[in-house]
């Protein structure tokens, strides 16, 4: 693991300019030529065929398209233990969920470090959010402090897994079985997650929300799914999200319609339909890579994982880091960790820093009504947090190594950039 030691500054100063004159940021070379990479959704000649059958139909919208009836189908058989429906959006299948479940209570206990598409459908919904924090481990809920959180007149826990992590959270769905509390999972970039993830089972959850958005894993453009074994939930999606078409092609309207106009792509699920057959081997390659790129640059100081990638169970969206400020001795706050992304970038490599800011603050609704400063480690994660993208195929373990080259061309430079990188957070 890290060592946790600083940066020599005390580095002669001829070897120090020739790092820094090296850094692509300040003029040097960049490791990684532009085109290198191979950017997801990485379309294939499959996708345009699985796009003319859609063409060839003349039938663009109608939720009882034969393409949209077999991708749920093989959705349902691919995760083994949930019956699907296909839906707009991942934010919709959540917004669909809640609907359902709104009866229980008015709070949705969640975490605050969170996705505003996941966390806006509890106000859509006529429900406020109970913000807890999360696990600095696993940047996902911590389940102790929402299990403490389950009052009278909470309707439902929103478990959010990011980046492909699975958050098992068992303290937290105990305490909701126990009060009638319906769990809902945003599987979202987390599809591995609608498996049989725990020691050989499933997710205690109610109902699941998966996404097939062009960023995810099904790489599909616009897209979302419900998942659950409650027929009566089944039934409530198309309640909520149809309005002038049946699953049996009748043009009706229903007097039980919320008018939310939900309906799925049926081009975005010809593409997601021509994915599930690859998806187990997709996901082994995101591990593969991520594992890969890990124990290349798991020894520079100041770096470690948010979970580990050689966990065969995750679905790793993207491959998410932290920097570890006080042991590179940068002070507190995002300057520094924001500096080096910028440093990589410059390289070459896809990292990003996604979240900025605790969710609550990024939906007007709920603006102002909570404190970043009672969500400690929520607030550490964002200010240390970034990601590795494009770890999917076709991109392979020379692609990871191109990186790896790249943090420790960083690396080796910031004895004599770290200075610079030290002033500029500390006048940020």
């Amino acid at each position: 693991m890290n060592r946790h030691v600083k940066f020599d500054l005390n580095a002669t100063p001829r070897a120090q300019d020739r790092a820094e004159a090296s850094v692509a940021l300040f003029g040097g070379n960049p490791v990684i030529a532009p085109g290198r990479i191979t950017s997801w959704p990485a379309a294939k000649r499959k996708h345009l065929k699985a796009l003319g059958v859609v063409v060839d139909s003349g039938r663009y919208h109608r939720v009882n398209h034969p393409v949209v009836t077999d991708l749920e189908r093989c959705l349902t058989n691919w995760a083994g233990n949930w019956t699907t429906r296909a839906v707009g959006s991942g934010t919709a299948a959540i917004h669909v969920e809640l609907d359902y479940f709104k009866d229980r209570g008015n709070l949705v206990v969640t975490a605050a470090l969170n996705w505003p598409g996941a966390v806006g459908p509890i106000s859509i919904s006529g429900l406020q959010p109970r913000f807890v924090d999360v696990d600095l481990t696993l940047a996902g809920i911590d389940e102790d402090a929402a299990a403490n959180t389950m009052e009278p007149d909470v309707a439902a826990v929103l478990v959010t897994h990011l980046f492909g992590n699975n958050i098992l959270a068992p303290r937290t769905r105990a305490a909701a079985r126990s009060r009638g509390i319906a769990i809902i999972d945003d599987v979202c970039q987390s599809i591995g997650a609608v498996k049989n993830i725990v020691n050989g089972m499933y997710l205690d959850s109610d109902a699941l929300a998966l996404s097939g958005n062009g960023a995810k894993h099904l790489g599909a453009g616009e897209l979302g799914f419900v998942l659950t074994k409650d027929p009566n939930l089944i039934e409530h999606v198309d309640h909520v999200s149809l309005t002038s078409s049946s699953r049996n092609g009748a043009r009706i309207f229903s007097a039980y319609s919320q008018g939310y106009n939900y309906r799925p792509n049926v081009f975005s699920a010809a593409i997601a339909s021509s994915r599930i057959k690859g998806l187990d081997k997709q996901l082994k390659k995101r591990r593969n890579n991520a594992t890969i790129l890990w124990q290349m640059i798991r020894d520079l100081p100041g770096l470690s994982p948010l979970f580990d990638p050689a966990d065969h169970s995750q679905s790793m969206l993207n491959f998410p880091l932290r920097i570890e400020l006080e042991i590179l001795g940068f002070p507190q706050g995002p300057a520094g960790r924001d500096f080096i992304i910028k440093l990589l970038q410059a390289e070459g490599v896809p990292v990003w820093v996604w979240l900025t800011r605790p969710v609550f603050e990024y939906l007007p609704a709920m603006r102002g009504r909570w404190n970043a400063a009672d969500f400690p480690n929520t607030m550490r994660l964002l200010d240390t947090m970034f990601y590795v993208s494009e770890i999917a195929p076709p991109n392979d373990a020379e692609i990871m190594k191109l990186y790896a080259d790249a943090f420790h061309k960083i690396w080796s430079a910031l004895p004599k950039i770290l200075g610079r990188v030290r002033e500029v957070a500390t006048a940020a």
